[in-house]
């Protein structure tokens, strides 16, 4: 009976000892994006998808770097609106360390362990799954994008954000500031045409 108790304590210390499996995973999926940006709404849609079969597949990080698309100061030649310095610098830093195509770089940038590209081709999306399925099975690892972060001293929190999140300022500025301007033509406009009108009416009552 000694011999079966003390089996039973050996067994149950030996359980508890063993280390305990992290649910989540160890492989992140960095997405450098711009809100509004259709490419990366279709990106962070497959991803999510992904996630609903496996929460534990990965972590899906975005890193806005532009927060828009001015399309009020110049709308013949809208431009990007940097949301994020750090963000900005460290996007940057990727392209340079995975050798991608500065002259193509456009949204999103997709970074996966050591792989990285630029856009997302929801039609044929092997590429990501296969770098997604690499970094689960490599026995170290590797998260590029929170080295080059610490490299540069850039607090990954500080960039991440959520999806979605409107944060253009300047664009709502501009919009009013716009709104404004025409409002103030309008005004005017009626005003004039008032004064018109009066001065018509005067006219005619005299004859």
């Amino acid at each position: 009976m000694k011999k079966i108790i003390l089996s039973f304590i050996t067994i149950i210390s030996m359980l508890v000892m063993l280390p305990v499996v992290k649910a989540d995973s160890d492989v992140t999926v960095y997405m450098f994006t711009k809100n509004g940006c259709s490419a990366c709404e279709a990106a962070r849609e497959y991803f999510e998808g992904l996630l609903e079969k496996d929460e534990n597949a990965f972590k899906l990080v975005n890193i806005e770097v532009w927060c828009g698309t001015d399309y009020v100061t110049d709308p013949e030649n809208p431009q990007w609106i940097l949301g994020s310095e750090d963000a900005y610098n460290l996007l940057m830093a990727a392209v340079e360390h995975f050798e991608l195509d500065e002259n193509q770089l456009g949204t999103p940038v997709i970074a996966i362990g050591d792989y990285a590209t630029i856009g997302f081709n929801s039609n044929d999306p092997s590429d990501i799954t296969d770098a997604i399925a690499k970094a689960k099975k490599s026995k170290k690892e590797v998260d590029v994008i929170k080295d080059l972060a610490e490299e540069n001293d850039i607090e990954l929190s500080s960039v991440t954000k959520d999806f979605g999140v409107k944060s253009c300022d300047k664009i709502t500025a501009d919009t009013e500031k716009s709104g404004g301007k025409y409002d103030a033509i309008i005004i005017v406009s009626i005003f004039v045409v008032l004064i018109g009108g009066f001065a018509g009416l005067v006219v005619l009552g005299r004859r």
